[in-house]
């Protein structure tokens, strides 16, 4: 009875998970109504669906919370007065202010709004204020009786008495109404004005008299501000991005499943089971905090994905471990996820550690980054411990799983030679040391390839829709910016680099280009401007993360474990860094902010291979107290050798995946695929020797003493 009730739950586990990813990916309509697949309720960032981003920065030396609080308020006001909707107004650091505008292509005019202060002022002949906007109750944009458009303007009573003090002594004569210094209009006053309206006349348009009258309606900002950063992603980018985006994710979850399956046989497949509850799980935490979900966010949602597999891999590898001595698959589960658990939690401790000093230093698609990888992170552990352990009592209890070959493992099979790793990292080491001083060749003689997100400048990326001569665009770009660098991408599109133009003057550029081919604005896939104080301050935070991230790494394993442990486990973070640095130097690939993010994940991801390592090492000097320092290095290498094979493989499965379907994306997926192999090379060959050393120093000390 217990076995066939056991079964009847397994189905309806099924049936649900089956019925969860139906709806979650494609949704469901019953009986008229419809129930919303994830892709039709999660927010989409600006990048997925088109619009207008813009970093405004106050100019002035230092600005208070409460002030830039006030400032983000009144951008906010004002691009919404616009007409805009669905707008998303953040503050950045001390000094900036992040706003996104989904549906609107046109950034200059978004740009020249943000930038009017609103500093409405009426002078009289000898420049003395009579007016101000803080007299003004309100403006509205209309027609006069001559079908010329004005601003009406409804002043305070403070506001009102002025005017018509003003209008009585300056009859016949002209007031000046100005808005941030420019001249709007000057009208002569033929009557005295005591109703407290007046008018603004000179407009050349309706369009340009509502964006005056929004402004002064919204008030006057108390500093100038000044765009740092614009970013115009067009309509067409987002539509095509998530198809790639979706064949991504099933070619590396479907290589998942089934390395796991091929690897684990029965627990494979539950742990495959565990892992659609946790992609369903994430989707729906982030329709449940209202997330945002960018091209940034998807690929931590992918890279998430592969690791989330990690815990469900060490515990497994424990089971298989104590079934060729225990060979009782209940005692084996119990003895698996004990011992799994220590490695479990230091590991995805650490990766948080370098999520959250992303999520508070980074900004803009970083921050989505951070925030996805961190939630992927917690939730995986969930998975793992409490899903896939409850799916494997299950199926214990149902007999599913009975004896070690389920497990995929060969009772009395031969004893595996161990391999000796320490001889690998020698040869390991000459071959870093050449690429090392091959990059720093390439560093002193030709420098880092920085991308415009650290020099500054603008990037444009246009569709022409079919091939065509590079060389007839290149004369039109040239004749506005000597400098500017282009290059053919996927063969129809154009993409122009500049560091002269910006998003308000390369708009005829744009029209040149769009008139030569007949293209329409939708031919715009992106437009970038960064600023040269923003790619200064991306050097320094990169910088700095990377420093506070690895000081948190290394007080957290010195407190787990022991400083030796700590300092060997820098020295691989280290060796992982210099080395992808070093190549992206040789083959100067680009250095954009995704590279800073890639960089963390990658410190992170590579101390958790290493921490698995020296929690053997840790257990082992427990069970084998006379093994020598490099026997139990390698004894512990060899423990844990398929756990790190299983990781790097699931891990790799996706992030390739997305490199190879999402080429949007690409900035993020490349040093991440490259630092994730690279973190496995160091925990074989960088970290063990390094422990070795300090280990024996330590010995010869104490026996000095």
């Amino acid at each position: 009875m217990k076995r066939k009730g056991s079964i009847t739950i397994f189905v309806i586990i099924l049936l649900l998970l089956s019925s969860l990813a139906y709806t979650g990916l494609n949704g469901l309509d019953v009986a008229g109504y419809r129930v919303k697949s994830f892709g039709e309720v999660i927010k989409k960032g600006l990048d997925l669906q088109g619009g207008v981003s813009v970093v405004m920065e106050v100019q002035t030396e230092s600005v208070t919370a409460d002030e830039l609080a006030s400032i983000k308020s009144l951008l906010d006001l004002r691009v919404n007065k616009i007409g805009v909707s669905e707008t998303v107004t953040t503050t950045e650091g001390t000094k900036r202010v992040r706003i996104d505008i989904p549906g609107v292509f046109n950034s200059s005019e978004i740009v020249t709004s943000l930038q009017t202060t609103g500093n409405l002022t009426f002078t009289d002949p000898d420049g003395k204020v009579i007016l101000t906007g803080g007299d003004v109750t309100s403006a509205a944009a209309m027609l006069d009786s001559s079908s010329q458009p004005t601003i009406s303007l409804i002043l305070n009573a403070a506001g009102a008495e002025k005017f018509k003090v003003a209008t009585e002594a300056l009859r016949g004569k002209a007031i000046t109404i100005k808005m941030d210094d420019e001249v709007l209009s000057a009208p002569t006053v033929n009557d005295v004005i005591n109703d407290g309206k007046a008018v603004i006349t000179g407009m050349e348009s309706v369009a340009e008299a509502q964006n005056l009258a929004n402004i002064i309606n919204s008030g006057a900002l108390p500093y100038p501000v000044k765009a740092v950063q614009v970013q115009t992603v067009g309509p067409s980018l987002g539509a095509g991005v998530m198809g790639d985006v979706k064949t991504a994710a099933m070619v590396g979850v479907a290589l998942i499943f089934l390395f796991m399956m091929i690897r684990y046989r029965k627990p494979g497949f539950l742990a495959s089971l565990a892992l659609i509850f946790y992609i369903w799980l994430l989707l729906f935490v982030f329709y449940g905090i209202q997330a945002r979900l960018s091209l940034a966010g998807i690929a931590g949602f992918l890279l998430t994905i592969g690791m989330a597999v990690d815990a469900n891999v060490l515990i497994f590898e424990r089971i298989r471990e104590e079934l060729k001595t225990v060979q009782n698959v209940r005692k084996a589960i119990t003895i698996g996820f004990h011992n799994a658990m220590s490695s479990i939690l230091d590991a995805n401790v650490t990766t948080i550690i370098a999520g959250l000093v992303l999520y508070f230093i980074g900004s803009g698609s970083v921050k989505g980054f951070a925030l996805t990888l961190m939630i992927g992170v917690v939730l995986s552990m969930f998975s793992a411990v409490i899903i896939t352990k409850q799916l494997l009592w299950l199926a214990v209890r149902m007999g599913f799983l009975k004896t070690a070959k389920d497990f995929g493992v060969v009772l009395n099979a031969p004893e595996k030679k161990q391999i000796d790793f320490l001889k690998g990292a020698n040869i390991w080491r000459w071959i870093a040391g050449a690429v090392l001083a091959v990059g720093l060749i390439f560093i002193v003689t030709s420098g880092m390839n920085f991308g415009l997100d650290f020099k500054g400048g603008t990037r444009l990326v246009m569709e022409i829709g079919s091939d065509f001569d590079k060389e007839t665009i290149d004369v039109l770009v040239k004749s506005h910016d000597a400098d500017a660098v282009t290059q053919r991408v996927d063969q129809t599109q154009i993409e122009i680099k500049s560091q002269l133009l910006t998003t308000e003057t390369i708009g005829k550029l744009v029209t040149e280009i769009q008139e030569k081919y007949t293209l329409t604005d939708e031919s715009i896939i992106n437009l970038d401007e960064i600023g040269a104080s923003v790619g200064k301050e991306l050097s320094l935070n990169g910088i700095k993360a990377v420093v506070i991230a690895t000081l948190f790494m290394l007080v957290y394993i010195t407190l787990r474990f022991k400083k030796n442990y700590g300092i060997a486990s820098i020295a691989s973070l280290i060796h992982d860094v210099l080395l992808t640095v070093a190549l992206y130097a040789i083959f100067k690939i680009p250095l954009n902010t995704p590279f800073i993010a890639a960089i963390l994940t990658i410190l992170g991801y590579s101390i958790n291979d290493t921490i698995v390592v020296f929690d053997r090492v840790r257990e082992n000097i427990k069970l084998h107290p006379s093994m020598s320092s490099r026997g139990l290095i390698n004894h512990s290498i060899n423990q844990s050798f398929m756990r790190s094979v299983g990781t790097l493989s699931t891990t790799l499965f996706t992030i390739v995946s997305v490199y190879i379907f999402v080429p949007q994306i690409r900035d993020f997926a490349l040093p991440i695929s490259v630092g994730v192999f690279l973190g496995g090379i160091s925990t074989l060959f960088i970290a063990g020797p390094v422990w070795i050393f300090l280990e024996k120093r330590d010995k010869a000390k104490a026996k000095k003493k």
